[in-house]
């Protein structure tokens, strides 16, 4: 294992950003800890947006990093935790910004799991964004399926997306990254041949940051595009986004 997938263990086991509604919600959109580390401007978009539909906005970690680490202990504490919180607001729908939170979560929780942009969907979204057009590179557990590529074609044409192809994971995976930085370097640099100067489009903001940080330019998230907000990955304060968001001054009916 190597020193940064032990720091990012550290942080996970006892998340020190996490920030939950206090009011019952039947329904909240599950934030995260990459994203609003990433996309700390787009993040605040979202929760502007569930004030606003009567949704609660959620910053945690869903645990998934401690079992893909081996931390079943941790793991195990992290998703009691998370399901004591959604019985005591009366949570009866839960929806990911991430796919890899969506995936770890939906076979461990007692009610749906569903994507972001199905919950846009389910608010009438209206994409001010002109059709993307560019690569498209489809996240680990989005992969086979390819059911939150289709759910976004439900607010915005992604017809001119074309995938990248022989690249299966952008190296953050576990099992990847656990051989070091030189395993995911060579596959961001794959990707990057294929491209040829074109935009990159992502929706896994795990994935955003590793490109970005490869060079793989310019890399979008669809999420900010399909929201209008300009915002590239921000490698460099990813810690201090994360932070921001969890310890900046709650509102009323928010509890740590």
């Amino acid at each position: 294992m190597t020193l940064g997938q032990r720091l990012m263990l550290l942080e996970k086991r006892h998340y020190p950003f996490r920030r939950w509604p206090k009011e019952r919600h039947s329904t909240l959109l599950f934030l995260g800890c990459n994203f609003p580390g990433h996309f700390p401007r787009t993040a605040a978009r979202l929760e502007a947006l569930c004030r606003e539909h009567g949704v609660g906005a959620v910053y945690d970690c869903c645990g998934k990093p401690l079992a893909d680490g081996g931390d079943s202990t941790g793991a195990s504490r992290s998703r009691s935790a998370l399901m004591k919180r959604l019985e005591r607001l009366g949570t009866e729908r839960l929806y990911t910004v991430c796919p890899n939170c969506a995936a770890y979560l939906a076979p461990r929780l007692p009610i749906p799991v569903g994507s972001v942009y199905a919950l846009l969907a389910a608010w009438g979204w209206k994409s001010p964004a002109p059709p993307p057009e560019g690569w498209v590179f489809r996240p680990c557990p989005d992969r086979a399926e390819g059911r939150w590529l289709k759910e976004m074609g439900a607010l915005l044409p992604v017809d001119g997306l074309r995938p990248v192809k022989r690249v299966g994971c952008c190296g953050l995976r576990h099992d990847i990254a656990a051989h070091g930085p030189k395993a995911g370097a060579a596959l961001c640099a794959r990707v990057a041949e294929q491209l040829e100067g074109e935009p990159l489009y992502t929706y896994c903001a795990s994935c955003s940051g590793q490109f970005a940080r490869h060079g793989c330019t310019p890399v979008r998230h669809l999420l900010p595009y399909l929201l209008g907000v300009e915002e590239a990955p921000d490698c460099a304060q990813s810690f201090l986004n994360r932070a921001r968001a969890g310890w900046r001054p709650r509102r009323e009916g928010e509890t740590p």
